[in-house]
């Protein structure tokens, strides 16, 4: 501690009060007291508002550093409440104001700390809100109809009345005058004079207040009309003999029936009416003669109740980045020139033109969609010639001046859009195709076209029927006359070449193409096409004539009667959708000798003459003694395996098909085929082995050549599950059950137990359907094929 001086602790007190004095300002000249400046207060300006709104009061003050504070009054007029009034921003709601205006003023007090006071008042002029009236848009209307006047109102808040009353114009009688929606019939008047009647709307509130608008009708005769009417015809050439090109010589109008036809304003294209073409192509339609008007007539099909049908003729070429989707691609349409009606009825044809210029085809060819549509109507009436009430399901027809034979390697939505078709076909309701069924037929000039071949149009819509109608199991390929083919390859052809000759009644199928660059082409005597030794149950000629002449009634040969296409009809429609068996010309004999005709040995003479056994015939050929080639792979046509562990030997082989490139897989024989009873219901594991022999012939298995050995594949269905008729219907373009890439082997267990009843398999080895397969690859390899239940 620093001890200090009694001298040194009083300089240090002298020092502290010289400092308190100079704290306290003694001696300032300032005066003493606040010099603080008294408060302002600002209102606001002053306000013009509608009663029962929200009126925003914001006030300030200023002038004093002190705090303030605020406080809002009404010094007079109708009183109103004061919302935060005790704040700078305040708010009322405007009263009510019977009539006029009320001016309600309001005063901002604005204090200080020290109890200093400033004012200032705002005037605020509230309204009352008187009626209004709108009598609606002026009208144009005809004479002699009922015309409605619709009148409306807002702003008074009190109860209104209304009252419609005629200013000018001939004099008509207002219904419902006291009521805000009013009518009048519109009155007779002068050709060529219109008269314009003037309404007044006048609208009036309880403190009788009143308002008024007023609207024009003009009333005029209704413009005269004409009909319009014609034939619709597309040109179609005759084929030359032997159908070795066509005859443009030789040119046939025929009716476009059945299409939609519409009566379309020119200015704009608005459709005014439409209406379908009969069965002579002829239309109808009433016009108004002031109108410039054209005939459009789309190549579609429309019906909807019992029967129905839908059926679009369509441009599948596309080369925007994407394409549209293929059901919304263009349908064909045929306009006639538009011009306006003389005044009087009037005929207007329309004619559909072939394009031939002598030596090609110009880029317009106006008929070729129309002759498409004619024939798919034509295979319609066939069936509807049975049934009556019969419900297509939706199609689409494509055609295309770019569709040609040049095969596209891309995807299917590729080469659709491309137009590089490969060859005219039908597809199921696939989601490629948008779900609608779909025929794909040539048309590029200086190669094939199809447009005019109704044999072929009409054999493409004979497996749209196949399919929708009845049930196809066909696997599609590569098919000809002195084919033997897979049966249900061979039922599948022949049928739909049957439907084209009785659906156009004509047994001579044309199909006319190009070749060394002249329109040439081949003719098919439905009737009476020579099939020799091809003759059988695998023949596409033999199925086609025996179904034929079971239709026609001509007498020519072994065809000496008929059962007309009810009988076939109802078989197709009936046991062949729902049999066990594939559909082969064995399921369909055997339900159309069990139709009850009384025509069961004129069915088995045209059997026989076909090479195909009559006598106890059955689903599954249990009898067909007719069994073609070296190997007879054939016998039996379905082999039975029990699934108890028993192996069966089956072979599959390529003997009238080729190997590689060529090779088309739908031959007969390449798919064998199994039958097989489930007495239990459980899971069951499919065993296949390569046998010793096949094993021998072929070469040590080479890791890195994936196609040096067998690869067998099978599909099992249960077929009787129509339109699903599927135990096991695996993909095997992919990887599923029976459809590995194993070598020599195909073993799998199905995932779910198979349900008591019938199945069938259809067997093959892959090689004898890949194009990468070498041709020095065996041309017959066997199995050993065991089913058993799952462990």
């Amino acid at each position: 501690m620093k001890i200090r001086t009694s001298q040194a602790i009083q300089s240090v007190l002298l020092s502290a009060v010289l400092l308190s004095l100079a704290a306290c300002g003694g001696g300032s000249s300032g005066g003493g007291g606040n010099n603080d400046t008294p408060p302002s207060a600002n209102a606001g300006t002053n306000q013009n508002v509608t009663e029962k709104t929200t009126v925003q009061l914001g006030g300030s003050g200023g002038g004093s550093d002190t705090p303030l504070s605020f406080a809002w009054s009404q010094v007079s007029g109708t009183a109103a409440t004061i919302n935060n009034s005790g704040t700078a921003n305040a708010n009322f709601t405007a009263p009510d104001i019977a009539s006029g205006s009320d001016i309600l003023t309001f005063r901002l007090t604005v204090t200080d700390s020290t109890g200093r006071t400033a004012t200032d008042d705002i005037d605020v002029t509230v309204n009352d809100v008187a009626p209004s009236a709108d009598a609606g848009g002026d009208q144009a209307v005809l004479e002699l109809l009922q015309v409605q006047l619709s009148g409306s109102s807002g702003g008074s808040d009190m109860p209104l009345s209304f009252a419609w009353s005629q200013i000018s114009g001939p004099t008509v009688v207002i219904a419902d005058a006291n009521l805000s929606q009013a009518s009048f019939t519109s009155p007779d008047v002068i050709a060529g004079v219109p008269e314009v009647l003037t309404f007044r709307f006048t609208v009036t509130d309880s403190g009788g207040r009143s308002i008024f608008d007023d609207i024009d009708v003009t009333v005029s005769e209704p413009p005269s009309q004409v009909t319009i009417s014609g034939i619709l015809e597309y040109e179609l050439p005759s084929p030359n003999p032997n159908c070795d090109g066509l005859n443009f010589s030789s040119i046939t109008n025929r009716p476009i029936r059945g299409a939609t036809v519409q009566l379309v304003a020119e200015n704009g294209g608005a459709v005014l009416d439409t209406t379908v073409s009969d069965d002579n192509g002829a239309y109808s339609f009433l016009a108004d003669s002031q109108t410039s008007v054209l005939i459009r007539v789309r190549a579609e099909l429309k019906r909807t109740g019992n029967p129905s049908w839908d059926v679009e003729v369509r441009d599948n070429v596309d080369l925007d980045q994407p394409p549209a989707p293929l059901e919304q691609r263009p349908i064909y349409v045929l306009d006639g020139p538009a011009n306006s009606p003389s005044g009087a009825d009037e005929v207007r044809n329309l004619l559909a033109t072939h394009g031939w210029t002598g030596s090609s085809f110009s880029d317009t060819r106006s008929a070729a969609p129309f002759s498409v549509l004619d024939t798919i109507y034509s295979a319609m009436q066939l069936i509807l010639s049975v049934d009556a009430q019969a419900n297509f399901e939706p199609l689409n027809a494509f055609w295309s001046v770019n569709n040609r034979t040049v095969v596209s390697t891309g995807s299917f939505d590729e080469f659709i859009a491309s137009g590089e078709i490969g060859t005219s076909f039908a597809t199921g309701g696939f989601a490629s195709t948008g779900g609608i069924h779909s025929l794909f037929l040539l048309g590029k000039d200086g190669d094939d076209i199809e447009e005019f071949d109704d044999h072929v149009i009409a054999h493409e819509w004979g497996h749209y029927f196949e399919n929708t109608f009845s049930r196809s199991d066909n696997i599609g390929g590569q098919h000809g006359f002195n084919n033997r083919l897979d049966p249900r390859v061979a039922f599948g052809e022949g049928l739909a070449t049957a439907l084209s000759g009785m659906a156009l009644n004509d047994p001579v199928y044309c199909d006319v193409f190009w070749f060394g660059g002249t329109l040439r082409g081949f003719d098919i005597r439905i009737e009476s096409e020579a099939t020799g030794s091809f003759a059988g149950w695998y023949n596409e000629s033999s199925v086609m004539k025996i179904l034929y002449d079971l239709w026609d009634d001509d007498v020519d040969g072994v065809d000496a009667s008929s059962i007309g296409f009810g009988p076939i009809y109802d078989v197709l429609t009936g046991p062949q959708r729902t049999t066990s068996a594939f559909t082969t010309i064995f399921t369909f004999a055997e339900a159309i000798k069990n139709a009850g005709t009384g025509q069961n040995p004129f069915i088995d003479d045209l059997l026989a003459s076909e090479n195909i056994t009559a006598a106890g015939i059955d689903r599954w050929g249990s009898t067909e003694t007719n069994h073609p080639g070296a190997f007879r792979d054939s016998d039996p046509v379905y082999t039975t395996i029990v699934p108890d562990g028993t192996f069966v030997k089956v072979c599959s082989n390529s003997e009238f098909d080729n190997l590689g490139p060529d090779a088309a897989g739908n031959k007969l024989n390449v798919h064998r085929f199994l039958r097989m009873n489930v007495t239990t219901a459980q899971r069951y594991t499919f065993n296949v082995q390569a046998d010793a022999a096949t094993l021998a012939l072929l070469p040590p298995d080479d890791v890195n050549d994936p196609i040096d050995q067998s690869d067998p594949d099978m599909l099992v269905f249960d077929l009787t599950q129509y339109p699903d008729p599927n135990a096991l219907k695996n993909n095997c373009f992919g990887t599923g059950e029976g459809c590995s890439g194993d070598a020599n082997t195909e073993n799998f267990t199905t995932a779910n137990p198979l349900s008591i009843g019938e199945y069938v398999i259809d067997f093959h080895d892959w090689r004898f359907e890949d194009p990468d397969t070498a041709l020095t690859y065996p041309p017959r390899t066997c199995f050993d094929f065991t089913v058993q239940p799952a462990q």
